[in-house]
């Protein structure tokens, strides 16, 4: 088995000026607007065989063509006036899902309504769906373990164990979940939602000194690991009735944790 993931981008107009034709620049999206809009990116992920001949497990046209279709026909349908993520993304993949005719398997549909918010749903009959938040916080630590010695200490972690310490703005995704979105039609109240993270994690963490000023990590060492594994426990069950999936922290751009894995 193989997965193989399909991008499209384009600006949300109203049903009378879009159009599912092939763009123009396809890197960019389309139809071609001056209007002030957003511009989203939708995926799909498909599963399957590999075909032996082609070596192609579906032809990535045959991907384009269904989701501007599809796309297409939702807005149709619910305009784009009042439309949520929610709404938008299950009634895609009801259209995916009586379009489709390939023999790969639709495994999701992930929309990016921004870099720093996405959102997803599962291609089940009883479908999941998932949002994605960034959050940022700049905090300073020190890596050290008092059990190991001074020598230990430094040949470990290098300069990372500096006495003075050293900081990183942290870049926190936080993902929750619900697969029944209830009569209001929401993974989650986004307000809320933001103000538990805030409330939470971002006035705990964000301008401290964590070795010195967060109680949890003057007996853990505040790796990136770890700050995951703490803010994973500072925010479970804490969103009624959505599930948090998992937390992913950046330490750097090329560095990051994420916790639980499943």
């Amino acid at each position: 088995m193989i997965r193989v993931s399909r991008e499209i981008r384009f600006p949300l107009l109203p049903a009378d000026q879009f159009t599912g034709q092939k763009p123009l620049n396809s890197w960019v999206g389309g139809p071609a607007t001056n209007r002030l809009v957003p511009r989203l990116c939708l995926r799909c992920t498909v599963e399957g065989e590999v075909d032996s001949r082609t070596g192609y497990l579906c032809n990535i046209k045959l991907l384009d063509k269904l989701l501007r279709d599809a796309v297409a026909e939702t807005i149709k349908q619910k305009g784009v006036h009042e439309l949520t993520a929610e709404s938008f993304l299950t009634t895609v993949a009801g259209q995916c899902r009586g379009l489709w005719q390939h023999s790969a398997k639709l495994i999701a549909l992930e929309l990016d309504v921004s870099s720093l918010v996405t959102w997803r749903i599962t291609m089940e009959s009883d479908p999941m769906i998932s949002m994605t938040e960034q959050f940022e916080f700049s905090a300073a630590h020190r890596l050290h373990c008092d059990e190991l010695t001074d020598e230990q200490n430094r040949e470990i972690f290098g300069k990372c164990n500096l006495p003075g310490g050293h900081g990183h703005n942290y870049v926190v995704e936080v993902t929750v979940s619900r697969r029944d979105v209830g009569s209001d039609g929401q993974v989650i109240d986004v307000d809320k939602f933001e103000s538990t993270v805030n409330r939470l994690v971002i006035d705990r963490l964000d301008h401290k000194n964590l070795n010195i000023d967060e109680p949890h990590f003057k007996t853990v060492n505040p790796t990136v690991e770890n700050i995951a594994v703490a803010i994973h426990g500072w925010l479970d069950k804490q969103f009624e009735d959505a599930k948090l999936e998992k937390v992913r922290v950046y330490e750097t751009p090329k560095t990051w944790a994420e916790f639980p894995t499943c």
